[in-house]
């Protein structure tokens, strides 16, 4: 079963932050560049070998398979989430359950006894060479691109993400905690909660700091970039995280894709239908009332506009 399969033994390129911070438009925007393999969907995982590491391949197969993959095979992938997200469009997905767990036996089977980076290496091979109509299986690769939102509020996952891909880069998206509120509380109605809501914004931020100081000086391998960069600049920001990663720039990185395919923009605005628009920046602040604004500058400004100046101080310079 493993005869004629590529190997999917990339470091992984982790795109990390609190979630609706723009984690999945940076995912989008990577797709289909010949140099990465990029993990359409959040990755999964990283919570259960921080936990408690799998003894068995059907553990691992448990701990890194996400049931959604099924649904998505059936049904194509659709971007939707209640009432405020509804994109017409359907993707193909083409990675059949069975075939890509017998590819995963086979790999990992191989080994005698695989360490916890075999099993994540054996997964993601069995899921690109799985994904029948994957279309960017050919050519050599630098990166594993995925996307896990909120692994900086937890030193268990910051730890285990260190120890599966010692190798690895891990990028957070910093968005201001006004226009992140107003987006989140659409999102998700346990993020209604305004303090609640900035609560969790605050660890995350706060979990990206020490994050950054624990990952060393010297490489940076773990840095903040900001989300009205990515929105308003966007082609400059990804010509400056390619030079970053060492790989080629190209046009396409300014151009968010599903499996090569342009996509709309993943937002809980309706009024926005480009695939990168500045849009959500101005109409957030809109509909924030004065109590909510002063309420996060107390709670949140400070931690933000640190956050934003690591982010300024992380791209001055890049390495030739």
């Amino acid at each position: 079963m493993t005869e004629g399969i590529a190997r999917v033994d990339q470091p992984l390129f982790l795109i990390s932050q609190a979630q609706r911070s723009g984690g999945t438009l940076l995912l989008r925007l990577f797709d289909g560049h010949p140099e990465c393999h990029v993990v359409p969907f959040q990755l999964r995982g990283l919570d259960d070998a921080a936990k408690c590491p799998p003894s068995t391949l059907g553990e691992a197969w448990r701990m890194l398979w996400d049931p959604k993959l099924a649904h998505r095979y059936e049904e194509g992938h659709r971007q939707r989430k209640n009432a405020v997200l509804d994109d017409a469009d359907t993707f193909s997905f083409e990675l059949e359950p069975e075939r890509q767990r017998k590819i995963f036996d086979a790999c990992a089977g191989a080994y005698a006894d695989p360490t916890l980076r075999n099993l994540f290496d054996c997964y993601f091979t069995s899921y690109f060479n799985g994904w029948s109509d994957y279309a960017n299986l050919a050519g050599e690769k630098r990166w594993l691109v995925g996307f896990e939102p909120g692994v900086a509020r937890s030193l268990a996952r910051r730890t285990a993400v260190r120890d599966i891909y010692p190798d690895g880069l891990v990028i957070s998206v910093l968005r201001d905690p006004w226009t992140w509120y107003a987006s989140a509380k659409r999102w998700e109605p346990r993020w209604s909660e305004r303090e609640a809501a900035i609560a969790h914004w605050c660890k995350v931020g706060a979990g990206t700091l020490k994050w950054r100081r624990q990952r060393g000086k010297q490489r940076r391998e773990v840095r903040v970039i900001r989300f009205e960069s990515l929105l308003s600049e966007t082609e400059e920001t990804m010509s400056r995280i390619a030079r970053w990663l060492r790989i080629e720039y190209r046009p396409e990185l300014a151009k968010p894709t599903f499996n090569g395919r342009p996509i709309k923009a993943n937002t809980s605005f309706a009024d926005v239908q480009s695939e990168v628009s500045t849009r959500p920046l101005a109409r957030a602040h809109r509909e924030l009332s004065k109590d909510d604004v002063d309420y996060i500058e107390s709670t949140a400004g400070e931690l933000y506009r640190k956050l934003a100046k690591k982010a300024v101080k992380d791209w001055t310079k890049i390495e030739d």
